[in-house]
């Protein structure tokens, strides 16, 4: 009789906690979080879009072409230079879904300078890709060989930088 009685009990529990279960808020384990990038400081710009970094070494902006000719080339790199200058501390995160890890064997980075008005060398709220910067401002291309995880918003900034004739867009 007690087992019987027991297995009564223990149904009855099971059925009550499933039929309670959906409506109680989802219970999220406690991670730290790690960083995905690290914060680095620019030693030269030596191409149109990658640069020598202190830790790192060489890295390629990920999602950015550069473009075709030589003197478009130059402004491109002149603006990197502008944009992260050597000795801009930097926060690098790299760029994960790169199947080949970048041309030449350089990894392929997403790169933010840190914002004018904060100490700090990476203020989320106040974040700005230097790639973002470069196809927004028309400079460079989108690179549409490999996939990226910010492809559609670099494929809205070059149409907008095309629309508005920016940069290598220039009516001649």
């Amino acid at each position: 009789m007690w087992p019987v009685l027991v297995l009564a009990w223990a149904s009855l529990f099971f059925w009550g906690w499933q039929a309670v279960d959906r409506y109680l808020p989802v219970r999220v384990p406690r991670k730290r979080l790690a960083p995905l990038g690290v914060y680095d400081e620019v030693r030269q710009p030596t191409g149109p879009v990658s640069l020598r970094l202190k830790r790192l070494g060489e890295v390629r902006l990920a999602g950015v072409a550069a473009p075709e000719g030589d003197s478009a080339r130059l402004d491109l790199a002149g603006r990197l230079r502008e944009l992260a200058p050597p000795g801009t501390p930097v926060y690098a995160e790299p760029e994960w879904t790169h199947a080949d890890g970048g041309e030449a064997g350089r990894a392929s980075v997403y790169l933010c300078p840190p914002a004018a008005r904060s100490g700090r060398p990476f203020p989320y709220e106040q974040a700005t890709l230097v790639g973002a910067v470069l196809v927004r401002e028309g400079w460079a291309r989108v690179d549409r060989l490999t996939p990226y995880r910010y492809r559609s918003e670099f494929l809205m900034l070059e149409d907008e930088a095309r629309r508005h004739r920016r940069g290598l867009w220039k009516s001649p």
